[in-house]
Order: C-alpha cells, then structure tokens, then sequence
C-alpha cells in the first residue's frame, strides 16, 4: 500500500490493521444509537438524557483506554500469552500508555460528545423507522449500548492509527513493555486457552510457539557462531 509516506516495519504487524480496521463498523453503531433515541416520546429533560446516554457510552471505554488500554495483541475470542510477545512487540503495546494516547483519548471522548448531541437534534426525524410501540426507556437502553459500541470501534482504531505513523526510529527509543506487566496495564478479553485460534493468529502475527519473554526470535535464521563454524569445517 502508498500512503505517501515510508513504509514503516511495524506495518507489517497484522494485528494493528485488524483493530484498525474495526473503524469501519463505526457508523453501524451510530445508526443504532440514532434509532435508540428515535424511540417513545422523551421521559427526562433533555440534557438528563444526553448525559446518561453519554455516561453509559463514554464512560468505561474513556476509563479503560486512559487506565488500561486494550491489548491490539488479542482479539475478542483469543489472546495470546505475554511471554509470547517479542521485544518489538512489547514497543508496539508501550506506544499506547505515552501521554500523547491519553491526549487522544480524551480528544476523542470530546468529539463523539458533540456528535451524540447532534444525534439527538435529528433523531425525531427517523423515528416513523422505530416501532410503533417502542418505550423510551428501552430506547434509551439501545442508543446507550450502541453508543458504546461507537466509542469502542473509534477509540481503539484511532490510538492504533496513532501508532502506525510512529517512524521506526520514534518505536525504537520507546522501552519495552516487560511481559510481566502487560496483565496489569492491559485490557485483554480474549481466551487464553483456545489452543487452535492461537495456532492459527500465531501464523498470522509471526509469533513462533517455543518464543520466550525477552529474546529476539526472527523469521531468518541465525548465522553459526564462530565454534559452530569450526565445527562444521572439521571433516
């Protein structure tokens, strides 16, 4: 792919398009919270209800982006051991704990808090396409649970579009996470134990089986040392 830009190796790190990609299922989730707040007549003033869709929505992915970002190394149904994660890898996690990922996270919050409201301004148009007999209370519900399901598939595809213009140089001065501490400052919900799921991404992230926490292990083979050497040599 061209971009206009030079190709940085991280980009060849599937995982980060994979969650990248996870953008374009954001105006689904729009259009669910659109048609929750199409429902009934409203209950509550307006700011009440804005703020409660807002809270539901916002809340626990700000929380958890800020505190404990999600773990790009696992997906919704498996996740890998963080002992099997490279030193490279381990970078690639840093870049989401940098003060510039919480800046965009609270940029982001801001932003979908101004659309929400501009949602709720043009909601009464669309709602001949609710049910007839829908209550507000459950309206309420669904724009709340599709809200948050905006801010998941906006939050967690801007942070990793953040990291994929990081140059090689900028990933390389970030330390590494140490696998011991990834379960502590990250949010990973996938299965640990689905052995073939993991078989299976672990061909997909280049992630060998026998890879262990803090050793470099490369697609190409390393060369013999000096005593290898004189070893084969010798008929």
């Amino acid at each position: 792919m061209s971009l206009g830009l030079p190709m940085r190796s991280h980009w060849q790190e599937p995982f980060l398009w994979i969650h990248a990609a996870g953008i374009l299922l954001f105006p689904l989730w729009m259009g669910l919270t659109l048609v929750g707040l199409a429902m009934g007549d409203p209950l509550l003033p307006v700011g009440v209800e804005q703020a409660a869709v807002a809270v539901a929505g916002i809340g626990p992915v700000l929380a958890m982006q800020w505190r404990k970002p999600f773990n790009v190394f696992s997906l919704w149904v498996v996740a890998f051991p963080p002992e099997e994660l490279s030193p490279d890898q381990r970078r690639i996690l840093a870049a989401f704990v940098s003060p510039e990922h919480k800046i965009l996270t609270v940029l982001a919050a801001f932003l979908l808090l101004e659309v929400l409201e501009r949602l709720y301004d043009l909601a009464p148009l669309f709602a001949p396409l609710t049910p007839g007999d829908g209550s507000r209370l459950a309206g309420l519900v669904i724009a709340a649970f599709g809200f948050w399901g905006a801010n998941v598939f906006l939050q967690i595809p801007l942070a990793v579009a953040r990291v994929l213009f990081l140059s090689d140089l900028e990933l390389a001065q970030i330390d590494p996470i140490p696998a011991e501490e990834i379960e502590s400052r990250f949010s990973s919900f996938g299965n640990r134990h689905n052995l073939l799921l993991q078989r299976l991404l672990r061909r997909l992230a280049r992630i060998p089986t026998n890879h262990k926490a803090g050793v470099e292990t490369g697609l190409e083979p390393k060369s013999p040392g000096p005593a290898s050497s004189a070893t084969t040599a010798t008929p």
